[in-house]
């Protein structure tokens, strides 16, 4: 389709700009899935411009009550059911599958990816965003080094001095529940891979697998001067990557 030139919401323009500068021309006629899509903010945001944005997650109950209830009775957000695990679109629906801090949550690889390569088109792309697995604090239960060490004395020492999510902080935890509920949080809804674990797994589905932090960086609001930085600091996207987001790129090859 025509590439259209429209200000989106911020993270909306992050990842339309990022996408057009690996070279896919995202436009009025691209569909896109935001896998994981929450409360569908980024989905209303991206209609409202004119794109063919959907979204599909889980448990979304909650969030789908702070939808807009047009889209939910339309179609546009769906939710996953949660067995058999089975993206709620049909096959070869989508030209594009976006999702942001989704993946460091999936812990049945290839059935995600399955699913994901099931609903894009011949040629479709992906672009996820999450946190990586030597990021230096968990961005979910804000204890260092959680993404990798999940022990409990580690856990109970964070605890102990006082760290805490905005969850338990109003909850009012103590040391010993904070612990506990890190740690089944940690084992049960959380799973960091290696980078080149990833690069296995998506490699079972799709081709031209690379981590794409400098155009995410050049276009993201929140990374721009780290960009900027980069003419003299070479190494600052894959330092970004390894410390504070992958930015995962594929396409499914057009002949599976």
């Amino acid at each position: 389709g025509t590439t259209v030139r429209l200000r989106f919401p911020l993270a909306a323009e992050t990842f339309v700009e990022t996408l057009r500068s690996v070279g896919v021309p995202v436009g009025e006629n691209t569909r896109i899935l935001d896998l994981g899509c929450g409360a569908g903010r980024l989905v209303q945001a991206g209609r409202a411009r004119g794109l063919d944005f959907f979204g599909c997650g889980m448990q979304l109950g909650d969030a789908f009550g702070a939808a807009n209830p047009d889209l939910v009775r339309e179609g546009v957000l769906r939710e996953i059911p949660v067995g058999p695990y089975r993206l709620p679109f049909d096959d070869r629906f989508f030209d594009v599958v976006i999702s942001e801090q989704v993946f460091e949550h999936v812990m049945d690889y290839p059935t995600t990816l399955r699913e994901t390569h099931r609903v894009l088109k011949p040629g479709g792309t992906f672009l996820h965003l999450f946190p990586p697995r030597t990021t230096p604090i968990e961005p979910h239960v804000f204890v260092p080094l959680a993404t990798m060490v999940r022990a409990r004395w580690w856990l109970k020492a964070w605890a102990l001095l006082g760290v805490r999510n905005q969850f338990q902080k109003r909850r009012r935890m103590s040391a010993a529940e904070t612990c506990e509920t890190n740690l089944q949080y940690l084992t049960s809804h959380t799973n960091y891979l290696p980078k080149r674990e990833l690069y296995r797994q998506f490699s079972r589905y799709f081709t031209e697998i690379r981590f794409v932090e400098r155009a995410f960086l050049e276009h993201s609001a929140r990374g721009r001067k780290v960009h900027e930085l980069t003419r003299w600091l070479p190494f600052l996207p894959r330092l970004y990557g390894a410390l504070r987001c992958r930015v995962a790129f594929g396409r499914r090859p057009s002949n599976a």
